[in-house]
C-alpha cells in the first residue's frame, strides 16, 4: 500500500523570476527565492549585487518589470497586480530604524497599532518587556543607545504581527561588541514569535548567525541557496567559496582526477582531464605538524587571536603566504620549520574562473 506524499506547505513568500531594471542596469535577472513559514533567510552578497532592491520589490516599494512576487500564496506583485505595501501585512526595518523623534518609546510602537484592537497593544507591550525596555516606554529615541533604538524599531515592526518581516542591514551601526549582542536577541526573539523574516546584509558571518538559510546574489541573480553550513562546506561556485570566507588560492590542472598543488594531490572527481582549476585552502584546513610530517614550510609571522592563532607560512611552490589557523598559541613560532598536511575533505577544487574570464 502506497502513501500519497504530504502536502507542500504554501511559501511565506515566493519571488518567482523577478527582473528589475533601472535604465540601463538590470538590478535584478530572473530571480527566484522561496522563504517557508518561520525561515529566517539571509540576502548576502556584494553592494550592488540586488539585495535590498529584491527587499523594496516584495515590501512593494519598487515594481517588478517582470515575474510575480506572492505572500502566503496570494499575488501581490505581477503583471497587472501591484498591491500596495501598507495592504500586503509586511514589516519593516531599515538600518537607520526611522524612529519618530518627537514620539516616545510606546507612542512609536503604537503608531503602527493605530485602529487595532487591544489585544495589538498589549502584544506590543510583552514583546518590548521581552527586549528588556518596558521602563523605557515613556523615553525619546535620542535618548536611548543605538542598541535600545534597535530593539525598538523591531518591536514597532513586530507589533501588528506581520506575516513578513524585512529586515535591511539591521545591525550595521551598531559597534562589533553591540552588534553581537542585538543580533543574539534579535534572532531570540524571531524564533519566539515564530516570525518569518527576510534580512539583507553584505556580512557572511552574521549571515551565517541569523539565517535559517542564505541566498547567496551576485549581480541582480542567486546564485546558491543553502542552510549556513552548507553554503560553507559545500560552495557551488569559486565565487561562493571566496565570498563566504577567506582561502589561499592554488592555480592547478587536473590529471588523472586530481589537481597537484605543493601540499599534495587534492580528488577532484568530475572535473576533465587538463582543466584549470583553483584548489581552495582555508585556514582550517590545513593541518601543522614538525617538520618532515608533511610538505616543507616556514612560519613567518604568527598573530594570536585568543582562542587561536593565525600562521603565516612561507611554503615552496607556492605564490604569497599561506594562512594556518591553529588552536591556543601552538608550539610553532616566526622562523620555525614545520609540515603541512591537507584534512581530509577540507580542500575545495572549482574550475577557474579567472582563467575562463
Amino acid at each position: 500500500m502506497t502513501h500519497p506524499a504530504p502536502a507542500r506547505a504554501t511559501p511565506a513568500l515566493a519571488v518567482e523570476d523577478v527582473a528589475c531594471r533601472f535604465g540601463r542596469v538590470r538590478a535584478l535577472d530572473g530571480v527566484s527565492l522561496e522563504v517557508r513559514p518561520g525561515e529566517v533567510v539571509a540576502l548576502l552578497g556584494d553592494s550592488g549585487c540586488g539585495k535590498s532592491t529584491l527587499l523594496r520589490v516584495v515590501a512593494g516599494l519598487e515594481r517588478p518589470d517582470e515575474g510575480r512576487v506572492r505572500l502566503d500564496g496570494r499575488l501581490v506583485a505581477g503583471p497587472g497586480v501591484a498591491v500596495p505595501p501598507e495592504a500586503r501585512g509586511v514589516g519593516l526595518m531599515f538600518q537607520d530604524y526611522a524612529l519618530f523623534p518627537h514620539l516616545s518609546v510606546a507612542e512609536n510602537i503604537g503608531f503602527g497599532l493605530r485602529g487595532r484592537p487591544a489585544a495589538a497593544r498589549e502584544a506590543a507591550a510583552s514583546l518590548l518587556e521581552q527586549v528588556g525596555l518596558a521602563g523605557q516606554a515613556g523615553s525619546y529615541p535620542q535618548t536611548l543607545s543605538g542598541g535600545e533604538q534597535q530593539r525598538v524599531a523591531l518591536v514597532r515592526a513586530l507589533a501588528p504581527g506581520p506575516r513578513l518581516l524585512l529586515l535591511d542591514e539591521p545591525f550595521s551601526n551598531l559597534d562589533r561588541r553591540m552588534r553581537d549582542r542585538v543580533r543574539d536577541e534579535t534572532v531570540a526573539l524571531l524564533r519566539r514569535t515564530g516570525t518569518t523574516a527576510l534580512m539583507v546584509t553584505h556580512d557572511p558571518e552574521e549571515a551565517l548567525a541569523v539565517a535559517t538559510r542564505i541566498a547567496l546574489m551576485r549581480r541582480g541573480r542567486v546564485v546558491q541557496v543553502a542552510t549556513g553550513e552548507a553554503l560553507y562546506r559545500r560552495p557551488a561556485s569559486l565565487f561562493a567559496a571566496r565570498f563566504l570566507s577567506d582561502a589561499a588560492e592554488i592555480p592547478a590542472r587536473i590529471r588523472g582526477g586530481r589537481a597537484a598543488t605543493p601540499l599534495g594531490p587534492v580528488p577532484a572527481p568530475g572535473l576533465p582531464e587538463g582543466a584549470a582549476v583553483r584548489v581552495c585552502l582555508r585556514p582550517e584546513a590545513v593541518r601543522v605538524g614538525p617538520a618532515g610530517s608533511g610538505a616543507d614550510a616556514q612560519v613567518v609571522r604568527r598573530v594570536f587571536l585568543g582562542a587561536a592563532s593565525l600562521l603565516h607560512l612561507a611554503v615552496a611552490g607556492l605564490e604569497g603566504l599561506l594562512r594556518v589557523r591553529q588552536p591556543g598559541t601552538g608550539p610553532y613560532g616566526p622562523g620555525d620549520a614545520v609540515g603541512l598536511t591537507l584534512r581530509d575533505g577540507a580542500a575545495l577544487v572549482f574550475p577557474d574562473e579567472d582563467a575562463e574570464g
